[in-house]
């Protein structure tokens, strides 16, 4: 016959394991979201399509591209790698960041459909948070933070006060009178000088027909 004790002990048991994940789940839950950090998917035929990676758009990273060399042994496309050892750029600590190479890859976001082509440098980089970064340059000009299948938006612009509006509405006035002040005053100059232009004309004119005509006997 089984003991109570135990039964009871196994619901108890059963019982605080439930509610430690309902617990665990709403603080998951709440916990706020990297709005830098993206799941991307990089084409690769080796591996049979699309594999799955974390990128991290990073707008502080001017011009490279990078990917870690897991990745691109994940992806089976080290052999594409075109090799060149060299410093890209000077970390933090100052120590140099080293490129293995660069490689070619297609990707694009989990939810939508475009792709891109970009260039990255890869590096050797073990238990780091992400697999890829995307860097300034490659986000501008691929708008990735207003593409919205990318989570990206288009920037929501401030609104602006009754005083900062009166404000700008009379810089504006004040702008639009100095610049009629100076043309009217630009136009006034032209006048003048075509005025002294025809005056210096018409006296030279004058002189010439004034002048006593010259013997030739």
């Amino acid at each position: 016959m089984p003991n109570p004790f135990t039964i009871f002990i196994e619901k108890l048991s059963r019982a605080a394991t439930k509610t430690w994940k309902q617990i665990k789940r709403v603080f998951k839950n709440k916990q706020p979201s990297d709005p830098f950090l993206r799941t991307v998917k990089i084409f690769s035929s080796h591996a049979n399509g699309y594999v799955e990676f974390k990128m991290r758009l990073d707008t502080g990273c001017e011009i490279h591209n990078l990917i870690t060399l897991q990745a691109v042994h994940k992806l089976h496309l080290f052999d594409n790698t075109t090799i060149h050892n060299e410093s890209i750029c000077t970390c933090l600590n100052g120590e140099q960041l080293m490129s293995m190479g660069t490689l070619i890859l297609r990707w694009k976001g989990k939810r939508f459909r475009k792709i891109f082509t970009t260039i990255f440098h890869v590096i050797n980089g073990d238990s780091l948070p992400w697999d890829v970064i995307l860097g300034a340059e490659a986000i501008r000009e691929y708008s990735i933070l207003k593409f919205a299948g990318f989570g990206g938006a288009r920037p929501i612009l401030p609104k602006k006060s009754r005083e900062k509006k009166a404000y700008l509405t009379t810089r504006k006035r004040e702008h639009n009178e100095k610049a009629a002040t100076n043309d009217a005053k630009v136009d006034a100059d032209i006048k003048a000088k075509e005025e002294a232009a025809r005056q210096t004309k018409s006296n030279t004119d004058g002189f010439s027909s004034g002048s006593p005509g010259v013997n030739r006997s």
